[in-house]
C-alpha cells in the first residue's frame, strides 16, 4: 500500500485529487468490495463521509466517466 500524499502546498485553497483508471474487471471488484462493506458496515466512523462519497462514485457512474480504448 502506498502512503497518502501529504499536503505539500502552502496554499490552503489547493485540494489534491488523484485519478485512477481501471478496466471492467477491476471496476467489478470495486463494486463487490463496496457491497461487502455496505452489507457488513463501514469500519471507521471518522471516515464514514468519505466512504459514502466513494460508494456513490463507484456505484453510480455517469456515462462520461468512461473513456473508450481501442484494443
Amino acid at each position: 500500500m502506498g502512503k497518502p500524499l501529504l499536503n505539500t502546498s502552502s496554499d490552503a485553497n489547493v485540494q489534491w485529487e488523484r485519478t485512477l483508471t481501471c478496466n471492467e474487471a477491476e471496476e467489478s471488484v470495486l463494486v463487490e468490495m463496496a457491497r461487502y462493506f455496505m452489507d457488513m458496515g463501514w469500519i471507521n466512523d471518522e471516515s464514514e463521509d468519505a466512504f459514502d462519497s466513494l460508494i456513490e462514485k463507484i456505484c453510480e457512474p455517469a456515462p462520461w466517466d468512461y473513456d473508450p480504448k481501442v484494443k
